[in-house]
């Protein structure tokens, strides 16, 4: 059995010794004394074995022989809940009716659990679908746990989502400079009728499936992300869709002369905020709503930068058809992102697959444009009948053939990573090159295992390249996995050497599998033609593309692309922003729409390169600075160049808005220069799976430094790590805050922890010769002595892999998980740093911030419209609106970390994960930024370098080099006159 603990026993002949030395790595804790209970735990897996076991794909391979009976559906009203199984944390609405549609359940909140009852008929598998209206909330969808009777059924039951509708926040609009200003996407709440229940990870075209005996039921959703009107859960059996049958010749010549374009980046209603308008510049040909321009930017498509490429993701068309008849359909599209392989959409018309044949049109990879006509097997464009009137034309994402295999390759991939975990628990990190560890001897089933999945990867390789059409594909990576498992068959002795192949091509096999499971598709328009007209061309000429490139070229000496503002109000003051140029655009949008619409006082934003402080010096800066951060805010200041801000009457009605510490990043000398916009702190993240195999509950084991420190002999004994923040010092030439008060930073958090700050109330000196500090030091050290903590790592990939499961980083790690981990998904979370006792048993959890402010320059011509300005962006309002905008630009990873407390919870975190952030936030204790917080990095880490690399003392150390610290706060005080 693969997953089966085992005692390993394994015995090594010791070259010079004639000894033979038998070791036992003990995978849990004091339960592998006996056979028994080793025979016992088989029998009930947990944690990442017991996601696996219980996936989707093993719950098919277990109930394919089952009957699908062919049943009427059964219809269950959303108000027919057990009034008993209403959890307490549900918010019940009073209405029973609403938006038209009677008998309904009102999930006012997000969190919470109901249950319904079913009868079913006879046993066999079935399929669900629901009628739901999702209620304006924070979240981008809703998701949640279908539970039957009491159990989820497999892991992907655990992540059951429903998409919300999604629109333009109006058209397309035009700036100062004639460019197109792409428009925000907002919520349409709706009734979504009769939405099957899908696969969210894209691995399966059918709605998922479900086995039920024959008798009653109970089916449960829980949820921390509802808050949606249920209007009905209804039991069915999915029947494909006919095959496409040609209407007569005389339907079809009823028909003539007409032609409806759709154009892309005007479609009505989409399943995701990152579906927006985009741009394509690359050619002439690219039909645009607003016209032509080889120079202004025109957003003419939808689903450019890759953003339209995850399955169930849809756009659908709203249009008028002047007279009904059979009309034919062209696609014009690109897929220039899967080489070697076609994306796939499910063509809905009016809401209905019309055909068989609709239910996957394929997008071959080509980096220029072309027209897709959906084809029958004969490859003739299929006719669709349209009505005269409103009609309705969606496109979805679907997984095609490449989902089976892709999930195939899921299971491929956890394996081998299973079993790499295993053998690492025996030979540790760094195998002895000199010791057969005999790992076919203590794992019995890794040959055999390995032998299956070498061949499952050549099966599926070959099935790829058949799909594809061509061979040398990136499927060849699936082929240099199988070499190497082949290897280790051939000779089990070399294996621990090989560890680092192993992990190498599992690495590179998963980002293949997440990269061949996405569905990218870019469309330019949409045209529906009568039988008797041709698409229009899509072909570009040789001249007309010179042409384009040449007026392009031309263009770029004239237009300038980092300007973002109308150079002729030159009564506006002048506000300067560093970040990228979709940030920019969207921060301009709003400035045009919400602030110089409404405001006396006017701004012009420009986009520049850093260099603020070089600009500043030479009297050519600007007037106001957004997201200005670092210890920039200090520096300026103490040059006199910024503007205190506790000056205006309002200062402290302001602040209120923030975290109750935040200010301190931005005040010296008893004034505040800076308006905070960002707040970086950092969260502890734990995988949930791997921790619940050894026992670990992260609610009580990772709430305090001496707690993780109990768990160390359990994790260490089983050669899996937690990491800890340790900051790497500033480049050269770059002007960064400090390291040592880099958010997360270990020595910080033990040393507020405490009650302490790094500096005494004056600033003047440390207060790091105190016992607090001294403690807080030595135990910070030895989690890299002791414990033999790793000073740098790959954090993404360790959590990723599973070698690092609890570790502390910037809660915008959150971010990166979800985009580029969805294998983990479900399988980790997040909570509060590990915090400190205090003697009446209160847990301390304070850590330090970063984050970037809004400065008001003393060259400013007009002082109180720059303040009113900077209120408006920190504002909870405009700060969620651009926090929206930005996500659904530049999707999960672009989640913006606002310091506004009330607008964290305006943007797409559930109820749960708000709170867990806004209490994190609020226990954060700041660290002052000082002219000479150089200095404190530098002496602080080379005290941590000395204990840690040379084995000095700690307490004397830190003594010797604080010394130092104060002797150079001292200098740049006097140096800079301010003592």
């Amino acid at each position: 059995m693969k997953n089966t603990m085992f005692r390993r026993v394994v015995c090594s002949a010791v070259a010079l010794s004639l000894s033979v030395s038998c070791f036992v790595p003990t995978a849990f804790a004091d339960q592998n004394n006996s056979l028994d209970t080793q025979d016992e735990s088989s029998e009930s897996m947990t944690g990442t074995d017991s996601i696996r076991q219980t996936s989707y794909s093993k719950y098919l391979e277990k109930y394919e022989d089952t009957a699908r009976p062919n049943i009427d559906e059964i219809v269950i009203k959303g108000s027919d809940y057990i009034p008993d199984s209403v959890s307490a944390d549900l918010v019940l609405g009073t209405d029973t009716s609403f938006e038209g549609v009677d008998d309904v359940l009102y999930w006012a909140n997000q969190q919470g659990s109901v249950s319904y009852e079913v009868d079913i008929p006879q046993d066999g598998r079935y399929n669900l679908k629901m009628s739901y209206y999702a209620l304006p909330g924070t979240t981008n969808d809703i998701e949640f746990s279908l539970l039957i009777d009491g159990e989820s059924p497999y892991g992907t039951a655990q992540r059951i989502t429903l998409d919300k509708v999604w629109v333009n926040d109006g058209e397309i609009g035009e700036d100062a400079k004639g460019n197109d200003m792409r428009p925000g996407q907002v919520e349409f709440p709706s009734w979504q009728m009769d939405k099957p229940v899908a696969d969210v990870d894209g691995l399966y075209n059918e709605p998922l499936q479900f086995f039920m005996t024959e008798g009653k039921h109970v089916l449960t959703i829980d949820s921390d992300k509802a808050q949606f009107v249920l209007g009905d859960i209804k039991v069915y059996n999915y029947k494909e869709p006919k095959e496409y049958e040609s209407p007569s010749a005389n339907d079809v010549s009823q028909l003539k002369g007409q032609m409806i374009t759709l154009e892309g980046e005007t479609a009505n209603y989409k399943s995701s905020r990152t579906l927006y308008p985009t741009s394509d510049k690359t050619s002439y040909m690219t039909s645009s709503s607003k016209g032509y321009s080889p120079t202004k930017t025109r957003y003419n498509t939808i689903g450019g930068g890759n953003n339209w490429n995850q399955s169930t993701q849809s756009v659908t068309w709203e249009f008028n058809v002047p007279q009904a008849g059979y009309y034919k359909i062209g696609i014009f599209g690109r897929q220039d992102q899967m080489r070697g392989m076609y994306s796939n959409r499910r063509l809905y018309i009016n809401g209905e697959v019309p055909n068989k044949e609709s239910e996957q049109i394929k997008f071959y990879y080509d980096t220029d444009w072309s027209v897709v006509s959906p084809s029958n097997k004969a490859g003739n464009p299929m006719l669709y009948f349209f009505e005269a009137g409103t009609n309705t034309l969606t496109l979805e994402a679907v997984p095609g053939e490449i989902g089976e295999i892709m999930g195939e390759l899921d299971d491929v991939v956890f394996d081998i990573n299973s079993y790499y975990r295993q053998i690492r628990q025996i030979t540790g990190p760094s195998p002895d090159e000199y010791n057969n560890y005999m790992i076919d001897v203590a794992i019995p089933d890794i040959l055999g295992d390995f032998e299956y999945n070498a061949k499952l990867l050549r099966q599926e390789k070959k099935e790829i390249e058949r799909l594809s059409g061509s061979g040398g594909t990136e499927a060849e990576t699936l082929e240099k996995m199988a070499i190497v498992l082949d290897k280790c068959v051939k000779k089990p002795d070399i294996i621990p050497e090989m560890m680092g192949q192993i992990k190498d091509n599992v690495t590179a096999v998963s980002t293949f599998i997440n990269t061949y499971r996405m569905q990218p598709l870019e469309v330019d328009k949409i045209e529906l033609c009568s039988d008797d007209t041709s698409f229009s061309e899509c072909d570009t000429s040789f001249f007309g593309t010179v042409g384009h490139g040449f007026q392009s070229f031309i263009g770029s000496f004239f237009e300038d692309y980092n300007s973002l503002s109308n150079d002729e109000d030159a009564a506006a003051q002048e506000c300067w922003i560093t970040l990228g140029r979709d940030n920019a655009v969207v921060i301009k949008e709003l400035i045009d729409s919400d602030y110089n619409a409404t405001s006396n006082s006017k701004i012009n934003l420009k986009l520049v390169q850093g260099g603020i402080t070089e600009a500043t010096f030479s009297g050519k800066g600007p007037d106001m600075a957004l997201f200005l951060g670092g210890d920039y805010p200090i520096q300026l200041a103490v040059r006199d160049t910024l503007v205190d801000i506790t000056q205006f009457p309002d200062y402290e009605e302001t602040i209120q808005r923030f975290a109750p510490n935040i200010m301190t990043l931005y005040t010296y000398d008893g004034g505040v220069y800076g308006l905070p916009c960002t707040q970086n702190f950092p969260m502890l993240f734990y995988r949930s799976d791997i921790l619940a195999e050894y026992g670990i509950d992260p609610e009580y084991d990772l709430v305090s430094w001496d707690r993780i420190i109990n768990c160390l002999p359990t994790l260490q004994r089983n050669y899996l790590e937690v990491g800890l923040r340790l900051p790497a010092t500033a480049s050269a030439g770059v002007t960064m805050v400090s390291a040592v008060t880099e958010n997360g930073n270990t020595f910080a958090m033990m040393v507020l922890q405490q009650g302490l700050n790094y500096y005494t109330a004056d600033q003047k000196k440390t207060t790091f010769d105190t016992q607090e500090a001294i403690n807080a030091f030595d135990t910070w050290t030895k989690f890299y002595t002791t414990y033999s903590f790793e000073q740098t790592y790959d954090a993404f990939t360790r959590f990723r892999q599973g070698d690092m499961p609890v570790l502390v980083n910037d809660y915008s790690f959150y971010n990166q998980l979800t985009a580029a981990a969805p294998e983990i998904k479900g399988c980790w979370s997040f909570r509060a740093v590990p915090g400190t006792f205090d003697e009446n048993g209160n847990l301390n959890h304070a850590a330090n911030s970063e984050g970037q402010c809004c400065v008001i320059f003393k060259k400013a011509p007009d002082h109180q419209a720059a303040w009113d300005f900077i209120k408006w962006f920190t504002s909870a309002d405009t700060q969620m609106k651009y926090g929206n905008n930005i996500e659904s630009v530049l999707g999960p990873m672009g989640r913006y970390s606002t310091a506004n407390q009330e607008a964290l919870r305006g943007l797409s975190w559930t109820t749960k994960e708000a709170d867990l952030l806004l209490d994190q936030m609020n226990a954060q204790v700041e660290i002052p930024i000082i002219p000479a917080s150089y200095g404190v990095t530098r002496n602080v880490m080379n005290a941590f370098r000395s204990v840690v690399n040379d084995n000095e003392n700690a307490r004397d150390t830190l003594f010797w080099y604080n010394k130092d610290i104060n002797d150079e706060i001292t200098r740049k005080r006097e140096d800079l006159g301010l003592d």
